[in-house]
């Protein structure tokens, strides 16, 4: 029997707009419901968002939430009501 060997990833994703402190609180939140990433730290000063993941799909989810949370990654194009939307209210 092969014994299935996990390898953690880290992502690290500057996003296109900047956030404040308080709303890394709200980000961080939104991306804990993601099952099986962890370490999620946020740095407002960079726009930078990191985080482990195992599975590649997770990765794919973190990013298509932060676009629906109004931070998509640097370089990807934003909607204006996607803006709209954004968790920062500051």
């Amino acid at each position: 029997m092969l014994e299935e060997r996990l390898t953690t990833s880290m992502a690290r994703i500057q996003v296109e707009h900047p956030f404040c402190n308080n709303c890394s609180v709200c980000i961080k939140k939104e991306l804990q419901e993601i099952e099986a990433i962890t370490n999620i730290r946020l740095y407002p000063k960079e726009s930078l968002v990191t985080f482990n993941f195992i599975k590649a799909d997770k990765l794919s989810t973190a990013l298509n939430i932060l676009s629906d949370i109004g931070y998509p990654e640097k370089g990807e194009r934003l909607f204006k009501e996607q803006f709209s939307n954004s968790v920062c209210r500051c």
